[in-house]
């Protein structure tokens, strides 16, 4: 009878868990894009299935890229080597990313296709950003929730 080695039989329950994460199955689920009334246009990636929900007042951590509707990339957490913190709905970031980041949870996935009025707006931001469509691809590193301990919608 032959023998199983040593290796074999940890390899046979590794696959097992590995494929029982989101990132290692070989049809993750598919989200739908929706247009919100705003005209933002948002498509998750992957949507953790428990933690609290981004809200309003809330302070958020996002790795990001940010490209034109080309695909050619503006900027980038990567880049920078540092995500991008901001308090939610505090106007310090353009409308469409206020907006889009509401509802995400922790490590969601989740593709931002901001028009130019929600946006840098008709000036762009010069040099690099035009008045264009926008394009951002984040990924949520931190939330705290606001000052009233809501975490959620």
């Amino acid at each position: 009878m032959p023998t199983r080695s040593p290796a074999l039989a940890l390899l046979v329950p590794l696959a097992l868990v590995l494929s029982s994460c989101a990132w290692f199955r070989p049809d993750p689920p598919e989200y739908d894009s929706h247009r919100l009334p705003s005209g933002l246009v948002v498509r998750d990636l992957v949507v953790p299935e428990s933690g609290a929900e981004v809200a309003s007042g809330d302070t958020v951590a996002v790795n990001y890229e940010l490209r034109l509707a080309d695909r050619s990339l503006i900027e980038s957490s990567s880049t920078s080597g540092r995500p991008l913190r901001f308090q939610v709905g505090a106007g310090k970031v353009p409308n469409g990313l206020d907006e889009g980041v509401l509802g995400m949870r922790l490590f969601g996935r989740r593709r931002l296709t901001v028009p130019p009025e929600l946006g840098y707006g008709s000036e762009g931001r010069p040099p690099r950003i035009p008045d264009a469509t926008l394009i951002f691809d984040l990924e949520l590193m931190e939330h705290v929730p606001g000052s009233d301990g809501r975490g959620g919608l």
